[in-house]
């Protein structure tokens, strides 16, 4: 056992007395006597070298070092209550968690998963959200699907599609465009921006030669989820990703009136620390994820 680790039993205790406050709630969660919690309390107080709880007045208090000691108590314990779970959830199965933008998610991956999962029954993937890039160092993360240019420094990357970006709208907002659709026209509705993507409308204006100041009617949002619910509503052109849309646009939820698609190399890569690469459920979910954004089949 490790010498500065305390035995276990006394700091299940405490850390119940220090939640409840209460001698007799602890032993009553805990299915002991209060004699054996007050046994339990002494034995880690001795153990630590000093009082962690204040029995002087009538109503129990912990002392400051012992309600700093049992905070983390408390986390390390929901920590392990946790670990537990997931290990009896997912039993032998190996579990895979990737980190990535909700949207992307969302409106790209999770539709991809089952098929993984059905021809994979041994790895469980796990996605967690993020705004920001992943940070291998400090994420509990396997592998994440980041937006740039990319390589990046000590990662392995595969891309997985490049941005092709055009407007929608909705169909109601499209009838007052004409047929065909002129960029001069789709330019003086209200342009959707993305605060995060600052360049997509200015490099698709340029692409198309035309010019275009700020206008009154534009909104600004942080969430492409939100922008295209927004274009979905009526309330402005998007410039949306072709991979997020394909069903709206077969449903007809949106509609892209104008020819013009903005394609260049900068995209979506999933990528994993290159020490990792080769893991074989690191491995197996690249060989299958990027197969399925070529086109190819990979189960």
């Amino acid at each position: 056992m490790n010498p500065q680790l305390p035995p276990l039993n006394p700091l299940r205790v405490f850390e119940s007395v220090a939640r409840h406050l209460s001698f007799t709630l602890a032993a009553q969660e805990l299915h002991i006597t209060q004699g054996a919690v007050s046994h339990q309390i002494k034995a880690l107080e001795s153990w630590v070298g000093f009082v962690l709880l204040d029995r002087s007045g009538r109503q129990l208090r912990l002392t400051r070092g012992g309600a700093t000691y049992a905070a983390a108590l408390t986390q390390a314990f929901a920590r392990i209550t946790n670990a537990t779970r997931e290990l009896v959830t997912t039993g032998a199965k190996q579990v895979l968690t990737i980190r990535g933008h909700t949207t992307l998610f969302v409106r790209w991956l999770i539709p991809l998963v089952p098929a993984f999962q059905a021809a994979h029954p041994d790895i469980n993937v796990r996605l967690s959200s993020a705004v920001e890039g992943v940070d291998f160092t400090r994420e509990n993360a396997d592998m994440g699907i980041v937006y740039g240019d990319g390589p990046w420094e000590g990662l392995r990357n595969d891309l997985l599609f490049s941005d092709e970006l055009t407007p929608v709208l909705a169909p109601a907002l499209a009838r007052r465009l004409p047929v065909p659709c002129g960029t001069e026209a789709l330019l003086r509705l209200p342009l959707l921006h993305s605060n995060r993507r600052p360049q997509h409308w200015p490099d698709w204006i340029a692409l198309a030669g035309a010019q275009r100041g700020v206008s009154a009617g534009d909104m600004y949002y942080e969430d492409l989820s939100i922008i295209y619910q927004c274009a979905t509503e009526g309330l402005g052109v998007a410039l949306g990703q072709l991979r997020y849309l394909e069903k709206d646009l077969a449903q007809g939820r949106l509609v892209a009136p104008h020819p013009l698609v903005l394609r260049r190399p900068r995209g979506y890569h999933l990528v994993c620390p290159a020490s990792r690469a080769d893991e074989p459920k690191v491995a197996c979910f690249r060989a299958w994820l990027t197969a399925r954004a070529r086109g190819a089949v990979a189960d």
